[in-house]
């Protein structure tokens, strides 16, 4: 069983051997592994072949014109019955070196369930001591990408999927106070070689992404996953089960290790393949050499048939997770829940706009049925699984004292009221505010106030018609 899957660039201006030397570093250093000590004197190469009761290790490198390709296979036994596999391989071309990764899991007896297994150990040892390659416009790294306040072509490329990127984009929004609500140092290690960390300047950088964008960006603290591919999106709210930062970021970390499992793997980066080519050369060494051993022959032979159903193999079960895939709308429930799914054609014009309506509607629903029924106990339970408010009650809150001590449109009013996603349009005696650029409901308010009644009143109109 597949349990983690990523490729990602890594640094071309380094060779296989570095990716070899790295695995090597990688269980020398480790203190669970019996060949620790072996490997200590040992260099990988082609051929390396290593093993104990419980441990394995094999190496492959293929050469051939324009394309090196090195991988090394770390096989172990756990309590004698679960077996983990390790596959290291990367393949270089004149312009760019990709290494893929995967840990798989399979038992010789029947279990309950087997454990996922942690993050391996070699994304970290490859981004120290290989080093991240170029992804588009950006470099894979361990540390977040920090966007600057003129960058706001790059964020918006990124949102709607024009650049060529090959990772997943976890994109950090900025809260009111224009700091991130996670940690990002530590998000950015936790995905290193699994998506790119990018984090916004500002939450006056986030309104105006949102006009080049279409509202489609994670804005006010929220973490928005973006695929290359521009299919879908995956939105994480600082609030409900998300209050807690750390919470979100173990969230938003598990999506991203369950959708890598979906991606297909270069060809060229698989062990099936690498098995393949050498199979292959030996075969035409043979040939070569005039050989007329035909238990060699055989033997090559069937390696090159193993190697294409490892192959088989591998591509029927992406085919079967990609399948599975298909009919999920959103992660994975906990045990005892189910998910409901809203189809709508509108758009959210703050963070969780229509979960807000929707949560309200409910809950005039649900005064209104009978207590103890069916009706009153299914609409509670929607209420509280869904009662995460959005970004309506933040924007309330600041809107309210600005209309209220409303007398004219000095520069900061005008500043507030920008920051929150109104355009302001002069309109004969009034001005014409429109709530993030969507001119289907605008309000209209005076140039110059009344008194403190008539700026309540305009914040309840303009609470009641957009709000």
């Amino acid at each position: 069983m597949l349990t983690f899957k990523t490729q990602f660039p890594i640094d071309s201006t380094k060779s296989p051997d570095d990716l070899l030397e790295c695995a090597r570093a990688w269980i020398a250093g480790s203190p669970h592994s019996e060949l620790a000590r072996e490997l200590t004197t040992t260099q990988l190469q082609d051929g390396t072949s290593l093993s104990t009761d419980n441990e394995s290790l094999f190496a492959l490198v293929y050469t051939d014109s324009g394309r090196e390709t090195a991988g090394v296979r770390y096989e172990k036994r756990q309590d004698g019955e679960i077996r983990w596999v390790t596959d290291v391989v990367g393949s270089k071309s004149e312009n760019e070196f990709v290494v893929a990764v995967q840990l798989s899991v399979d038992s010789e007896l029947p279990v309950e369930r087997l454990d996922q297994g942690k993050r391996p150990y070699i994304l970290k040892s490859l981004m120290e001591r290989v080093g991240g390659g170029v992804d588009g416009d950006l470099v894979v790294s361990d540390s977040p990408i920090m966007l600057k306040e003129q960058e706001l072509s790059l964020a918006a490329d990124i949102i709607c999927a024009r650049a060529s990127y090959a990772m997943p984009i976890v994109y950090v929004s900025a809260s009111n106070n224009d700091k991130p609500y996670i940690d990002i140092e530590q998000t950015a290690k936790w995905l290193s070689g699994m998506a790119h960390v990018v984090v916004e300047p500002s939450r006056s950088f986030s309104f105006k992404l949102m006009r080049e964008v279409y509202g489609e960006n994670a804005y006010g603290g929220a973490v928005g996953i973006y695929w290359p591919d521009g299919i879908g999106k995956w939105l994480f709210l600082p609030t409900g089960n998300y209050a807690d930062p750390k919470d979100m970021q173990v969230a938003v970390a598990r999506k991203i290790r369950s959708s890598l499992l979906s991606q297909r793997t270069k060809r060229e980066c698989t062990w099936s393949h690498l098995q393949e080519l050498i199979s292959r050369r030996h075969l035409k060494e043979l040939k070569d050499s005039g050989s007329s051993d035909i238990n060699e022959y055989i033997r090559h032979f069937d390696a090159e048939v193993a190697s294409k159903d490892e192959e088989i193999r591998r591509l029927e079960a992406e085919l079967s997770r990609a399948r599975y895939a298909r009919q999920l709308t959103n992660d994975a429930p906990e045990v005892g829940e189910s998910r409901l799914s809203l189809v709508s054609t509108e758009n959210d014009l703050h963070q969780a706009e229509r979960l807000d309506f929707i949560i309200d509607a409910l809950k005039a629903a649900a005064e209104a049925a009978e207590v103890h029924g069916r009706r009153r106990d299914v609409l509670d339970d929607l209420i509280q699984q869904n009662n995460h408010s959005g970004e309506r009650d933040q924007i309330l809150d600041r809107l309210k004292p600005i209309l209220r001590q409303y007398d004219s449109m000095t520069a900061p009013v005008r500043a507030e009221l920008e920051s929150l996603g109104f355009s302001i349009l002069e309109d004969g005696k009034h001005y014409k505010l429109v709530y993030r650029n969507d001119t289907r409901y605008p309000f209209i308010l005076s140039k110059t106030g009344s008194d403190w009644r008539g700026g309540l009143n305009a914040f309840s109109d303009l609470k009641r018609r957009i709000f």
